[in-house]
């Protein structure tokens, strides 16, 4: 039994499919009836629903199982607590093998976010139970939050357009981790980073623009609007001239749905405080200095196959959402 945590996530979800397909039995952990009804639907055998930080929580998502994907929701802020109940109640009832999902970076303490990855990974190293660590770099999918402002010809995001940022593919994340998961012995006490490619958002943009047929331009937000939405304002000006010159008024419609998903990113509103100040100052940084990719070698081998390219992402995103077909423009 493979049991995996965070299981309605972006990486959770399909890494449940993916396990699925190849009929091993996974049990997820989620947070309500309504991820419970997600999962089951992805191919969940058994569900653990509950609070990632209650200790029984963690003995029923553990009990049994053979091996754990760990990945924590990003409003959570100290791991600590979580991990060191994984370490206590694991090996006791037959876990055998931790497969961590991390970050890319985890030095960069300056962040709170890496650096409680940073605390996790030790933690664990330091509990002699066989481990494997995931650092993937920042979601191609991230950008999809946009998905209305792309169809109007604009991306607005709080980092610099000229920031370079490593990104990867979800799906790409959760094959690797599925192809870990159902051999984990060769990958005990390694740390792989998972990353495809580095692009700064103008060079997004115009992927974006080949795919969709329009002109995309990469338009930054302020970072510090993430805690404070009048500090958008400024900027909302040149996100409606440019989708206004990119799409006329067919932009109208994407912009006001663009604009009402934006009030809410990510559901932040409901974060709690630390956490939503975290998450301002990781943006600030990669505002200022991005965020590399690490090692471009290592994924590929883990998938057995070229990772997924930021084209490729883009035309089946579209075709996903747009009803734009798979490999043609409009």
């Amino acid at each position: 039994m493979i049991t995996v945590t965070s299981a309605a996530g972006g990486v959770g979800r399909l890494l449940v499919r993916q396990l699925a397909t190849q009929n091993v039995p996974v049990r997820a952990v989620v947070k309500n009836a309504a991820q419970a009804a997600t999962t089951r639907a992805d191919g969940a055998v058994e569900v653990v629903v509950g609070d990632l930080r209650s200790e029984e929580t963690l003995r029923n998502a553990l009990t049994g199982a053979d091996v754990l994907y760990h990945a924590a929701p990003t409003q959570i802020i100290d791991e600590r607590p979580i991990i060191d109940h994984l370490i206590t109640i694991g090996p006791a009832n037959g876990l055998q093998h931790i497969v961590f999902h991390s970050v890319i970076h985890p030095n960069l303490h300056q962040l709170t976010h890496h650096h409680q990855k940073d605390i996790a990974e030790g933690i664990l190293r330091s509990s002699g139970i066989p481990t494997t660590v995931l650092r993937p770099s920042h979601y191609m999918q991230n950008y999809l939050e946009v998905w209305e402002f792309l169809q109007a010809g604009v991306m607005p995001y709080p980092v610099s357009p000229d920031s370079v940022m490593g990104v990867v593919d979800v799906a790409d994340v959760a094959e690797a981790a599925a192809n870990i998961l159902v051999d984990p012995s060769p990958h005990t006490d390694r740390v792989y980073d998972l990353s495809t490619v580095e692009l700064t958002r103008h060079e997004m943009a115009e992927i974006w623009s080949d795919v969709l047929g329009h002109r995309v331009t990469a338009i930054r937000i302020p970072p510090s609007s993430l805690t404070n939405s009048l500090n958008a304002l400024p900027a909302l000006a040149s996100v409606v001239g440019h989708a206004v010159q990119s799409t006329t008024l067919n932009s109208i419609g994407h912009l006001v749905r663009g604009a009402k998903a934006a009030s809410n990113p990510r559901d932040m509103k409901n974060w709690p405080a630390d956490a939503r100040e975290a998450y301002r100052t990781m943006m600030t940084h990669y505002d200022g200095y991005g965020l590399p990719a690490g090692d471009l070698t290592v994924l590929p081998k883990l998938l057995g196959h070229t990772p997924t390219s930021h084209e490729q992402f883009a035309r089946r995103s579209a075709a996903e959402l747009g009803g734009i077909p798979l490999g043609a423009s409009r």
